[in-house]
């Protein structure tokens, strides 16, 4: 009988949940559609109150173009959902006629309908709202200006484009917010607006003046990353998303934007740039356009335009003398008349007479001249004055004039990289190293400094200008190169063979048609976003066998992509640096038997294969920065290498390594007794001993970067001791670059003989306690970073280095002074203390540092950017500004800025600061969560310190205990901000985590689940991702107290409520919205998560999957993706 009644209640248990299920979820459907059709007629009843107000403004002309255009959106949209409601009412109440009547009769699911009908209205919003501030805004004219632009003093060789100067300075006092400069190319637009970069800060006051070239083919994407480079921004992975982190920075700033080059209209708004222009808040708005065509200025809203047209004739001579110079063209009576007309075939374009006055410099007969106006005049009568065919036959006849055949081609290769882009030097080298364009020497830095020396060449000719370097905010720079796009062209039209370049146009895929790849010679497609490769491009490839192919920094480059260049059997140069090849290595290479240079760097590959032997005439091997420090290099395969000549496998990353990864090597290069000769070797190491094997191997095989890590036992660093040099000498005289992490160092004397090093990087040397330098090691240092570092208290010795150009420093605990005085080996209190090139330097996470210097001022006349993040207790940047002073960028907590005391003003204006917004961190998780911190950053002042998840102070000094609470009762803890204000937290109990070492905190810290009230106590949620994370850590939650509830606190609570109480989700949906700043897109997310909730029951797999892959979608970059 129990049993009987037992299966009876059991079945009735069972046809409840089969009924429950049954009925929720077809009820489910009905559900959301009522839910999204309230949500559809709140916003468009808004968006009519919107109508009405825009309507009502008498500012506001419904005749015009945008406004009659919204009116007909808005009636189109009020259609819409009148439609959409009237499918939804038509069931009227009862559950089955609804059921039926939303399954069978209607033309689809309402709820879906009325979700991307409201993104249609949200919009239409937004863009009523744009178009009604644009008409209330009330005209204003910016400030006055600081000075007359007549009045500056400028150096004598702007005296030519100087009246066009005064034009463009006296517009920024203007009320126009658009000025358009235009004329022909090479006519002197890019010096305008360089000179306008300059000298603008001394006319009128922006927070930032950006010079940023469009270019020929320019997208959205890359003018964003243009933007982005010169701001000192965070990249982002998307168009919208990379738009929001611009207009969020920018939207509170004066701000002057110079777009150089511009060939069509741009969608500004698009980019991110804020609208409208003008003057909005009091800040201050504008943007400079220079094109070759008036009609762009025009279609980019501007006004006023200045043309550029040639110089006259005297000014073209003035010019064109300058350039030959006096000594030259006065040698000879009748070289001075055939100077004037050599000068007079250019025509007066700035660019020509510049080039060819240079290219003249070394005539110094008069058949050469005679000669030369002969070939000028035979070029000149086929092209149209004013056109760029003439300027390319000047350009032509100073290319011919170059000193040699390798100058020659070394100019004609720059060509393949994209238009206006700003060239490494080093990468230039390099590239010209790889190619066989300089001479085989057996010194690579001999090879290098040749390189240089042709760069030099080429600026002197005037065929190559000064880039921008944006690491060291530095416009122009010594340490980049770019080609005029005049030049440019030139160079492709009468390069040698066929070029197939495609640099920096924004590409997708490949070029398709065959007739491009026929007899390609040299092929570039680098700083592209190919990431597909259809068949037919497959088919295109078949027939082409170039040279020589640049790919790099295509970081989705398609597999397909590899598959189809695997028969270029006479390819020598392929170059890969950055493509997104993930694990495997692309046994395609291994068909390539001629190839000679293969960079493969910034990839994330984990094995070499065997085969790669295949590649018996491979000279030069790039492997650098590596992701996967594991990677595996089989025994043999470098002996089997006979003419490498360059293998650099190094990286600075901290990431363990595998412990039998670097013998092989070292074996392979004993076996072959050092022949060939190894010109440059970069690789790791593990013990001392490796590197006296590598010592005794010299001077065939050349180490020019070293990264030691571990190092177990050693207390001091043998490598740059002179005491070592018998034994590790011949590594010390060519070592360029050394990187030791992870070791129990504890001292470290550098007297040894070390002419070549320039960059050094210490990290988590936490034992390490003196460090000291002689000139004969330090003479050539340029860059020196030090991280988690906890036992140094200063560095005066870098003071006493005289090439330094970077200094970074993070996560030294126990550092208080950057130098000391001279108990400590530095200068008296009197003597100043100069960096003559330092440039960037970067204080990160020192939380006891107090001063620079004990007391006394220092000097940084060279000094380009500042990065301070986690320094609370530096109040003072005791800096002396020297005569000609750079403007310095400063990346900080604006907290900390405005909290900093200067010595005087003087000092303050040389900064412009690059401050992010200012949100504690505990605000980036608003909503009703408990927030989980490391102990050990649970201490006076932890808000500041952790303020920026990328830049955690790091951990307590070794040895260090904080005492746990002792129970889970509830205790109170308190911070104290930088404004004097106070945030209490309620502290509910020490949770155990994993870590024993102590480490600097890279991640976002995570959070538990939303609870509804106050619980006693909440599960633990483990964290991701972050490597240094060990065991023994302690973790106190705490208790966030409950903000009110604004509009903005609403859309977070929905974001949460989407994510269904799955403590997976909350967390990984937390974190990819740490970077959503303002409330539409935090919309635009909630949107996406109800949609993508739609189709999926509560608390199954799909609903998180679709969680996940908002996740996926917002991570910073495609390679991060795969």
């Amino acid at each position: 009988m129990e049993l009987q009644l037992a299966a009876v209640l059991g079945s009735l248990a069972l046809g409840g949940a089969l009924l429950v299920l049954f009925f929720g979820k077809w009820w489910q459907p009905l559900a959301d559609a009522d839910k999204r059709v309230k949500e559809l007629a709140d916003a468009m009843e808004a968006l009519l109150r919107l109508h009405a107000e825009l309507l009502g403004h008498d500012a506001v002309a419904p005749a015009s173009d945008p406004v009659r255009a919204w009116l007909r959106r808005v009636q189109e949209a009020q259609d819409e959902v009148a439609s959409i409601r009237a499918r939804h009412d038509a069931g009227g109440h009862l559950y089955v006629v609804r059921l039926v009547h939303y399954f069978f009769l209607s033309t689809g699911p309402v709820a879906a309908q009325a979700e991307q009908q409201l993104k249609a209205v949200r919009a239409l919003r937004e863009q009523g709202a744009a178009l009604l501030e644009a008409a209330l805004a009330t005209p204003q004219a910016p400030p006055p200006l600081l000075c007359n632009p007549e009045d500056l003093d400028l150096p004598a060789e702007t005296g030519l484009v100087r009246p066009h100067l005064n034009e463009a300075l006296r517009f920024l006092g203007d009320p126009d917010s658009t000025l358009g400069v235009w004329g022909a190319g090479g006519v002197g637009k890019t010096t305008v607006l360089k000179l306008v970069r300059e000298v603008c800060g001394r006319v009128a006051r922006f927070d930032h003046v950006l010079l940023v070239a469009a270019s020929r083919d320019c997208t959205v994407a890359k003018l964003q990353r243009e933007v982005v480079a010169v701001l000192g921004l965070r990249d982002a992975p998307t168009e919208q998303a990379q738009a929001a982190g611009i207009l969020s920075f920018l939207r509170d700033k004066s701000f002057l934007l110079l777009l150089d080059g511009v060939w069509e209209r741009l969608d500004l708004e698009r980019v991110g740039i804020p609208q409208p222009l003008g003057v909005v808040a009091g800040k201050v708005r504008k943007v400079v356009v220079a094109s070759r065509s008036e009609a762009v200025c025009a279609d980019l809203g501007c006004r006023k335009k200045i043309k550029m047209d040639c110089l006259n004739e005297e000014d073209a001579w003035s010019l064109f003398q300058a350039s030959v110079g006096d000594d030259t063209v006065h040698r000879h009576p009748q070289i001075s008349t055939l100077a004037r007309q050599v000068a007079a075939e250019c025509r007066g374009l700035p660019l020509s007479l510049v080039t060819v006055g240079r290219a003249m410099s070394k005539k110094s007969t008069v058949g050469e001249w005679a000669d030369v106006l002969d070939t000028l005049k035979a070029s000149q009568l086929l092209s149209t004055p004013g056109s760029d065919k003439g300027t390319h036959a000047l350009v032509k006849f100073c290319y011919d004039n170059l000193e040699s055949d390798m100058a020659r081609e070394c100019f004609l290769t720059i060509a393949l990289w994209p238009e206006d882009h700003n060239i490494s030097k080093d990468e230039l080298v390099q590239c010209w190293i790889g190619l066989g364009l300089l001479p085989e020497l057996a010194d690579m830095d001999e090879a290098i400094r040749f390189g240089h020396s042709v760069i030099a060449v080429l600026q002197a000719a005037r065929l190559l200008e000064q880039g921008d370097n944006h690491r060291y905010n530095m416009f122009p720079s010594d340490t980049h190169v770019r080609l005029h796009d005049v030049v440019r062209d030139a160079a492709l039209r009468f390069a040698p063979g066929k070029w197939l370049v495609r640099a920096g146009a924004g590409l997708r895929e490949p070029p398709r048609e065959e007739v491009l790849w026929r007899d390609a010679r040299r092929v570039s497609l680098m700083h592209n976003s190919i990431e597909d490769a259809p068949a037919k491009v497959g088919s295109a490839l078949l027939d082409a066998q170039p040279a020589s192919l640049m790919l790099q920094c295509n970081r989705a480059l398609p597999r397909r992509m590899l598959q189809a260049i695997q028969h270029f059997t006479k390819l020598t140069y392929l170059d890969l640096e950055d493509t997104g090849i993930t694990d495997s290595f692309p046994m395609e290479i291994c068909c390539l038997v001629s190839l000679e240079y293969l960079n493969l760097s910034k990839n994330r590959i984990l094995a070499l294969p065997m085969e790669l032997s295949n590649l018996s005439q491979l000279k030069y091997f790039y492997l650098r920065d590596n992701y996967y420090i594991q990677i595996t290099i089989p025994p043999g395969l470098i002996a089997r290498l006979g003419k490498l000549r360059v293998l650099e496998v190094f990286t600075a990353s901290i990431v363990s390594v595998a412990d039998d990864y670097v013998a092989p090597v070292i074996d392979d290069l004993e076996s072959s007794g050092g022949a060939p000769t190894m010109a440059s070797l970069g690789i790791w190491l593990d013990n001392t001993r490796d590197v006296e094997r590598l010592a005794r191997l010299a001077p065939a095989v050349r180490a020019r970067s070293l990264h030691l890590r571990k190092l177990e036992g050693a207390r001091a660093l043998p490598l740059l001791s002179a005491q070592h040099a018998p034994e590790l000498g011949g590594v010390q005289e060519g070592l360029r670059e050394l990187v030791v992490y992870s070791s129990d160092v504890e001292e470290l004397v550098a007297d040894a003989h070390a002419p070549r090093l320039e960059v050094i990087k210490f990290g988590f040397l936490t034992k390490l306690r003196v460090m000291a330098w002689s000139p004969c090691a330090a003479s050539n240092l340029r860059e020196v970073a030090l991280g988690a570092c906890h036992s140094l208290t200063h560095l005066t010795w870098v003071q006493h280095l005289p090439c330094l150009e970077t200094l970074n420093l993070s996560g030294c605990n126990g550092l208080t002074r950057l130098m000391g005085g001279p108990e400590d080996g530095g200068s008296v209190v009197e003597e100043m203390v100069e960096f003559p090139r330092l440039r960037l330097l970067a204080l990160l996470g020192l939380p006891k540092l107090e001063s620079l210097r004990g007391e006394g001022e220092c000097a940084f006349p060279d000094l380009r950017r500042v990065q301070m993040r986690g320094c609370p207790r530096l109040r003072r940047f005791q800096m002396q500004p020297v005569r000609g002073q750079s403007q310095v960028r400063i990346e900080c907590d604006k907290h900390w800025w405005d909290a900093l005391k200067w010595a005087n003003e003087d000092v303050k204006s040389c900064f412009v600061t690059n401050t992010p917004q200012n949100r504690d961190y505990l605000s980036k998780h608003i909503g009703d969560y408990i927030i989980l911190f490391p102990l050990h950053l649970v201490r006076e002042n932890f808000l500041n310190d952790v303020s920026y998840p990328w830049s955690c102070p790091g951990c307590t000094a070794p040895g260090t205990r904080i005492k746990p609470p002792s129970d889970t009762a509830p205790k109170q803890a308190a911070s104290h901000r930088s404004d004097g204000s106070r945030l209490e937290f309620s502290v509910r109990k020490a949770l155990p985590f994993s870590s024993r070492r102590h480490h600097l905190c890279s991640k976002p810290l995570p959070f538990s689940r939303p609870r509804p009230g106050h619980p006693s106590s909440s599960s633990q949620v483990s964290t991701t991702g972050s490597p240094t994370h060990g065991r023994g850590q302690l973790w106190l939650q705490i208790e966030k107290p409950k903000p009110p509830l604004t509009c903005s606190a609403i859309k977070f609570n929905q974001v949460a409520a989407e994510c269904r109480g799955l403590p997976l989700s909350l967390i990984t949906v937390g974190r990819a919205m740490l970077n959503k700043r303002t409330a539409d897109e935090w919309a635009d997310v909630l949107d996406t998560l109800k949609t993508s909730q739609l189709s999926s029951t509560p608390g199954s797999d799909k609903g998180t999957r679709a969680l996940l892959k908002l996740c996926y979608d917002n991570l910073e970059s495609s390679s991060a993706g795969e």
